[in-house]
């Protein structure tokens, strides 16, 4: 009882993700022409919008596939049926995306550091180890647990033809 309910809070809190991480995409925009009017002529404004608005949607590509397959894992918990070949290969996906999350990321902050003009002088450094290191954890994690539950699957479906 306990773990079903605690698999349908894990699975409100995803889609609770999912609405979040939407809403802000479509607010992107607004958000980056905020945050560049005081320091940037208009001439530059759209530019520079497109350019960080571009660099956001290409990030939340991986983030948001990364999502929906949590989302699978959780359905899969609910339904008592964890340990299958599609936990494995939603698992996968899910470090997949990690690891590109590090490559696009990265690639967008020092496109936008060296060739967006107000991004010139910002230390990105900090922000591209923080990134890697969260998503080259989260990417090791998953890996793991997918071979995990690959070999799970293949016992569980060994012993369910033995007996």
């Amino acid at each position: 009882m306990i773990k079903s309910l605690n698999s349908k809070i894990l699975n409100v809190i995803i889609l609770i993700g999912i609405f979040i991480t939407g809403v802000l995409l479509l607010a992107t925009p607004m958000i980056s022409i905020a945050l560049c009017k005081t320091q940037v002529p208009i001439s530059q404004l759209n530019s520079i919008m497109i350019n960080v608005s571009i660099c956001v949607y290409l990030c939340f590509i991986p983030y948001m596939i990364s999502l929906f397959k949590l989302k699978k894992l959780c359905r899969l918990i609910i339904k008592n049926i964890p340990f299958t070949m599609a936990s494995s290969k939603a698992l996968k996906t899910i470090s997949i995306c990690s690891f590109s999350e590090i490559i696009i990321f990265a690639g967008c902050l020092l496109y936008l550091k060296y060739f967006v003009s107000p991004f010139n002088d910002t230390l990105i450094i900090p922000a591209i180890l923080v990134v890697t290191f969260v998503c080259l954890v989260i990417g090791l994690l998953c890996l793991t647990l997918s071979q995990l539950f690959e070999t799970a699957t293949k016992i569980k479906d060994e012993n369910d033809k033995t007996i």
